[in-house]
């Protein structure tokens, strides 16, 4: 044998050698990471729960609420004890996921929803979750409020996680991502919640800022406001006047006649090409 094949021999050897080691040590290292993390979490109601029944049952998920198609992480069912929920009550629950799926720059919903024999949502809590790749960091204990759904509130389940947020809990949906942005058919924007008749397409124009807005409202007792003072800053808030699910806001900076901008989140809202279209 040669001597350059002999180097060339002793070179492979020593690779393969290297690389294997390097392999083992990574699946060593791997299966030190952590893979999974617990939520320690507590359902808590403040009152009785009605309308539950010996079927009734509470599902516990945790999702990402980057768009309006949210994605499920990890999920818990619980069965509810009917004679447990006629006094105030609090549920303690784990709910493990894995971290593969977690990415600290997005925005994550913890929910906890309570359905009876009928399947039919009765109660809802909703809480936004701190999510780290650290163990140590994780939230130690999250403690998830469940209310009654309103009467009115009957389409709740036909809402998309988005609609729920912003008309329920005030929320905000991103600029530029309603069609209703650009939307310039005449017709009339009625309330998602309550298909009450809020604005018309007479009225509306464009702001430049991201969200469909009106300079008055269509029927003007159909729109309430209140003062808004979250985030340090003190704005006129409008909502629904007949279910109060929250619309967006109002400024003073519009076009004539009014110079008001209804500056409205777009998931808030139904449209409806002519009256007659409304069922």
């Amino acid at each position: 044998m040669k001597h350059h094949q002999i180097i060339l021999y002793i070179f492979i050897i020593y690779f393969f050698h290297v690389s294997t080691s390097r392999e083992s040590e990574n699946l060593f290292n791997h299966s030190k990471r952590l893979t999974h993390a617990i939520i320690n979490g507590e359902v808590r109601s403040n009152g009785t729960l009605l309308n539950i029944d010996r079927n009734s049952h509470i599902i516990i998920e945790l999702r990402l609420t980057r768009d309006d198609r949210p994605r499920s992480i990890a999920r818990t069912k619980i069965k509810l004890d009917s004679n447990r929920t006629k006094d105030p009550f609090s549920l303690l629950f784990k709910l493990k996921y894995p971290l593969s799926k977690m990415n600290p720059h997005n925005t994550y919903i913890l929910t906890a929803r309570i359905r009876n024999s009928q399947n039919k949502l009765i109660y809802v809590g909703d809480l936004p979750v701190p999510v780290t790749e650290r163990k140590e960091k994780q939230a130690k204990h999250l403690i998830i409020n469940i209310v009654e759904t309103p009467s009115w509130f009957s389409n709740i389940d036909k809402l998309s996680l988005l609609a729920y947020k912003v008309t329920q809990l005030a929320g905000t949906e991103e600029a530029f991502t309603s069609d209703f942005y650009t939307n310039k058919k005449s017709g009339i924007y009625t309330c998602v919640v309550c298909n009450s008749t809020l604005f018309s397409s007479k009225h509306k124009y464009n702001s430049g800022t991201g969200w469909p807005s009106f300079y008055q409202p269509a029927i003007k007792k159909n729109v309430a406001a209140d003062v808004d003072r979250k985030y340090g800053l003190t704005r006129t808030e409008v909502h629904c006047a007949n279910c109060k699910a929250h619309l967006g806001h109002v400024f003073d900076d519009g076009p004539q006649p009014t110079y008001l901008r209804y500056c409205i989140n777009g998931v808030a809202l139904q449209f409806y090409s002519h009256e007659h279209d409304r069922k």
